[in-house]
């Protein structure tokens, strides 16, 4: 991947394709192969991705780990590649920093999708932060076998297979047992600082949310679209029961949203 500097930090990133730019960014714990694995490629878009504060190998300043400096980085990239302007997609805490940025900067925002919110305007709720701490507690020091001794550990287990695996694949991925401070931290900010910012956004804004996902409730993709009055709603099947489905609906949704471009 190729990297730039910003803020002292390190950052990984790649630009593959031509035509439209689609800055599209991963979730907490993940990378842009979450972004590879979920985005099918189309023709006359350019694909933006890249690994955010630590994730990957790119380095992280915990002292400013929050959701105003991770859309910094986002804006810093597209400066670095003379872009004024991009669409926009996120998954999950992706999805928190890409309102972060319509929000404050919405002339660098021509369309907005939003995928699977975590956040709304504030901190996750206590007992996910909890779940979150323990485990990133345990990836620190102790292990999965720990993890298994956590109240986080039983708030997650029986949901659904899908939040299971979320939370004990990261103790066999070297970036997430490296950068273990993001989930003790991350949780607890908010991307905007009200649900009226949101309201405000005049960009299209399109909103995806699935049932059976514990830390990605479907009522929070629902509040979004009832706050932004001409966003747009859609649900679709959740990873356990159906993924390819699941893959299949995100990106005809992106399709959607790059052919309506002008």
């Amino acid at each position: 991947m190729d990297k730039f500097g910003h803020k002292g930090l390190s950052i990984e990133y790649e630009v593959t394709g031509e035509g439209i730019p689609l800055v599209f960014l991963h979730g907490m714990g993940g990378s842009v192969n979450q972004i590879y694995s979920t985005y099918e490629p189309m023709e006359g878009v350019q694909l933006i991705t890249l690994n955010q504060q630590g994730h990957g190998e790119s380095e992280a300043n915990w002292a400013h780990y929050d959701f105003d400096h991770l859309g910094d980085d986002v804006l810093a990239l597209l400066d670095h590649l003379k872009l004024k302007h991009a669409l926009f997609a996120g998954i999950s805490m992706g999805a928190a920093v890409a309102l972060n940025i319509a929000v404050r900067f919405p002339e660098r925002v021509k369309k907005l999708l939003l995928i699977r919110n975590a956040w709304l305007d504030s901190p996750m709720a206590s007992w996910c932060q909890k779940a979150y701490a323990d485990m990133g507690r345990c990836l620190e020091a102790g292990g999965i076998e720990a993890f298994y001794k956590t109240k986080g550990w039983q708030l997650v287990k029986e949901p659904s297979t899908y939040t299971r695996n979320a939370f004990t694949c990261t103790f066999g991925d070297p970036s997430c047992l490296r950068f273990w401070q993001k989930y003790l931290i991350l949780p607890g900010k908010q991307p905007i600082p009200t649900i009226e910012a949101a309201e405000e956004l005049n960009m299209p804004v399109y909103i995806v949310a699935n049932q059976n996902d514990l830390c990605h409730p479907f009522e929070y993709g629902k509040y979004l679209h009832l706050m932004i009055e001409h966003s747009n709603f859609y649900e679709i099947p959740d990873k356990d029961k159906d993924s390819t489905g699941h893959k299949e609906q995100i990106n005809q949704i992106i399709r959607e949203m790059i052919s309506s471009c002008g």
